[in-house]
């Protein structure tokens, strides 16, 4: 009986050696297709965890119990806050941290500038009454009504986005 248990045991071991051996051969998995969050998203998140850490420090909580770190976070009731002293804090921890990361990947504005005037130049070649853009304003784009025929909105926007794309 005790020889069988050995035998049993002995065997069972070397198929478990061997599945293990045979795994290791095999050819390398496929990675996870899981979306990876890009490296301006992580940056992102990394200064406002620093910015939210900085400002509790200072006595002015940004984020609620349920909030997700370096996320996005529940309202926060500023008119509990001394707001010059926010202020204040806020200065002191910008200037410790630094401005939030830049995306590369958004246009500059000058591009943004750009695409407007392409946009505008397009809606007046349309028949509309749309002025030239200013820089550094926001784009009047918002002030179109019903009368507006959409497909040449998204004609216009498309060859206005072509330029920024385009680069």
């Amino acid at each position: 009986m005790k020889k069988r248990s050995i035998a049993r045991r002995l065997t069972a071991f070397t198929g478990i050696a061997l599945v293990l051996g045979l795994t290791a051969c095999s050819p390398a998995q496929p990675q996870s297709t899981e979306l990876k969050t890009d490296n301006h998203q992580l940056s992102m998140m990394d200064w406002r965890q620093k910015t939210d850490d900085c400002m509790l420090t200072a006595g002015f909580p940004l984020t609620g119990p349920n909030d997700a770190p370096g996320g996005m976070t529940s309202s926060v009731d500023m008119s509990q806050y001394d707001m010059v002293a926010f202020d204040a804090a806020y200065a002191k921890c910008a200037q410790e941290i630094g401005d939030p990361p830049v995306d590369a990947n958004q246009p500059s504005e000058q591009e943004m500038f750009d695409s407007q005037l392409a946009f505008a130049s397009c809606m007046r070649e349309a028949g509309y009454d749309v002025p030239d853009p200013v820089k550094g304003q926001p784009s009047a784009t918002g002030a179109f009504g019903p009368e507006t025929d959409m497909a040449v909105f998204d004609k216009c926007e498309q060859k206005a986005n072509s330029q920024v794309n385009g680069k």
